[in-house]
């Protein structure tokens, strides 16, 4: 597998399952289906451009594509620790506001 062509599809991927999933709107949904056409095509260009390639080279691009995906993991777990920990204590202060006020009741 070509690491650059599946890391480019990967983003991609990415990017459109999002705009997918936030914005309701016909305009995003084309685009995010634009990016996701896109991404099968790269997807379908780095296992193409594999074939060619040797098996060091494989494994190689594989250690890469997983050193990638480790970085986006990680990256994801410390952006959610990081953010809990900042809006922890104003989002249990808004759930008790509503609770106070009878909006809401939320049980964590």
């Amino acid at each position: 597998m070509c690491p650059i062509c599946w890391i480019s599809g990967f983003i991609a991927a990415i990017f459109g399952g999002s705009l997918l999933a936030v914005v309701n709107h016909p305009i995003s949904w084309i685009l995010s289906g634009l990016l996701i056409v896109y991404a099968v095509y790269k997807f379908y260009e780095a296992k193409k451009r594999g074939k060619k390639m040797t098996e060091e080279t494989k494994d190689r691009n594989r250690r890469t594509i997983f050193r990638f995906i480790q970085g986006v993991v990680v990256g994801s777990v410390v952006t959610t620790i990081i953010f809990y920990s900042l809006t922890y204590k104003e989002h249990e202060r808004m759930h008790d506001l509503l609770e106070q006020h009878g909006i809401e009741k939320h049980e964590h």
